[in-house]
């Protein structure tokens, strides 16, 4: 018989185990094909470190199939310490055994000495296949419930965080079998110098800054960064690793445990994340890793929500996901009002007044009549020039809060029955409270009493706030404070215009949805709706400034 060429396959799962696994695995397939007078060809040892057997996309592995299945192989056998090395799948394990025999290539495991030339081959790897998927979900299960009891304890349940550092928890009761003290888990600490920079990011992104605009900056400056990922010779602030900082819980002072889970596509091997139901989550609240205030981390959420509302893609509503971060004022705003698209920039890209803004689908497609087009600095200092003029009007505003005024009014009057049963039903509650208080005083105490008391009293409290409400010194508050809110508004309007790109445009997208660019003759007729106070409104909250938006909208242009 000639010598046999072998290539061996070796693999380890975690970073937690030992690299030596590997050196151990190699070095019984180079014992067993010596016994055996076999020639093991060094370039064909593979392995894959820290990678789990449940999936075959594993480099070692590919690399493997590749030489084995390839029309001028060099190889006649492959070398494998145990079945749950090759995988821990037993679908995996049987599709890769038909691919070698269909090769010609032997695949023998040493260990247990199974070798696919044997006629019971696939009995032998089929039963060590369930094996191994059994174990593979047992241990998945034990592992799941084991991190549950160190997240309940209040203990760290992943890898690194940026903002904190990882301190590990000593029991000096117990040692391991070094002598050391044992190590119970462990727990983060906030990391000073790496806080500032979260609690930066947080306040940048809330003011309006884009997520390209801040990483830009953090790289520019040499902010350090965090942990890069595996294989990065230069690690760099990226938007994407904001955006997950932006959605941290554990910023605000909240641990969130079992939010989300791994699960493996069939068709990929790959696997893919995918939120639980909230009823699995583990909420931990844990205010001494708080980095972020309430009033910051309130403002990035609602921005957060309006990107997601305001710039998004679906059924044509909304803006284009990617103007939130362009370079103009307005891109993104601007619609065709002959079809409908956006007005974008169609030539001069990159020019400091020559582009030019223009309907798409007459450049490229000949769908639309609009074929006008106009500079980007013209219209630009139009567009700023009629907000100033017909929208950021003190005596505008003025006109609107006396309208809203009448409106109330007119809505009060309507109220007046409703108005009186309620000051009925405050006087018998000041009755029903004044004979409860005699009974307790005369010595009839009981939690029964003094509950009714308290249900009563809170009663009487809520009817007296909407009574004072109503009356002409709650009204005339309330105006006030409204006023006062709309001259706010104003002057951060004005002032927006004035402020950079990105922060101009998200405070800009609260107060408008859309300006219509429609041709008449050579050049446009431009309306659009303004909502003076920001922030949108179905109508339905009514008694909040949200609700109050919708009568402080104008036209751009009349």
């Amino acid at each position: 018989m000639s010598q046999l060429r072998c290539a061996i396959y070796a693999r380890y799962s975690t970073d937690k185990q030992s690299p030596l696994s590997i050196e151990d695995q190699v070095r019984k397939c180079r014992e067993f094909a010596a016994r055996n007078g076999w020639e093991v060809l060094d370039t064909l040892v593979y392995t894959d470190e820290a990678m789990s057997g449940a999936t075959d996309d594993r480099s070692g592995l590919q690399k493997l199939l590749a030489a084995a299945t390839a029309r001028a192989h060099s190889l006649d056998v492959i070398l494998v310490d145990d079945t749950s090395r090759l995988s821990r799948k037993l679908a995996d394990s049987l599709r890769i055994f038909e691919q070698l025999r269909f090769a010609g290539v032997r695949l023998i495991f040493v260990s247990q000495g199974i070798d696919t030339d044997s006629e019971q081959a696939e009995v032998l790897m089929a039963t060590h296949g369930i094996v191994d998927s059994l174990y593979i979900r047992e241990l998945a299960k034990k592992t799941h419930r084991g991190v549950e009891g160190r997240a309940l304890q209040g203990f760290h349940t992943g890898g690194r965080c940026f903002g904190y550092r990882s301190t590990p928890i000593e029991d000096p009761t117990r040692t391991d079998s070094y002598g050391r003290p044992q190590i119970l888990g462990v727990k983060l600490e906030v990391h000073p110098e790496q806080a500032a920079i979260v609690r930066r990011i947080f306040a940048d992104y809330a003011a309006g800054d884009s997520l390209k605009t801040i990483a830009k900056r953090l790289n520019a400056e040499g902010i350090a960064t965090p942990a890069p990922y595996r294989g990065q010779s230069h690690p760099s602030w990226a938007p994407s690793a904001i955006s997950v900082m932006l959605h941290n819980d554990r910023y605000c002072g909240t641990v969130v445990w079992n939010r989300t889970q791994k699960v493996r596509d069939p068709g990929t091997g790959r696997r893919v994340q995918r939120v639980r139901p909230r009823t699995e989550w583990t909420v931990v609240d844990a205010p001494h890793l708080r980095i972020v205030s309430d009033e910051v981390w309130s403002a990035v959420k609602n921005r957060l929500t309006a990107v997601v509302g305001e710039f998004s893609n679906g059924e044509g509503k909304g803006l284009c996901s990617r103007s939130y971060s362009a370079q103009y004022l307005f891109s993104g705003f601007l619609k065709c009002g002959v079809c409908g698209s956006n007005i974008v920039l169609i030539s001069g890209r990159g020019g400091v007044g020559w582009a030019k803004y223009g309907c798409p689908m007459n450049q490229n497609r000949g769908m639309c009549a609009n074929s006008v087009v106009v500079r980007r600095d013209r219209l630009e200092a139009e567009l700023i020039f009629g907000f100033k003029r017909e929208v950021i009007r003190e005596d505008l505003a003025a006109f609107a809060i006396a309208e809203f005024k009448r409106q109330l009014q007119a809505r009060l009057d309507d109220t007046k029955t409703h108005l009186a049963e309620k000051r009925a039903k405050r006087e018998k509650l000041k009755s029903e409270i004044a004979n409860l208080a005699h009974v307790i005083a005369d010595g009839h105490k009981s939690a029964a009493l003094l509950e009714e008391l308290h249900r009563r009293e809170a009663e009487l409290e809520g009817i007296s706030e909407e009574l004072l409400a109503t009356d002409a010194r709650g009204q005339e508050a309330r105006f006030l404070e409204i006023e006062r809110f709309v001259k706010n508004r104003l002057q951060e309007i004005g002032a927006l215009l004035a402020a950079d790109v990105p922060r101009a445009k998200a405070e800009l997208s609260k107060h408008c949805r859309e300006i219509v660019l429609t041709p008449e003759g050579s050049t446009f007729r431009i309306t659009g709706d303004w909502n003076l106070l920001g922030g949108r409104s179905d109508g339905a909250g009514g008694q909040n400034r949200t609700g109050y938006a919708r009568l402080f909208r104008a036209a751009l242009y009349h």
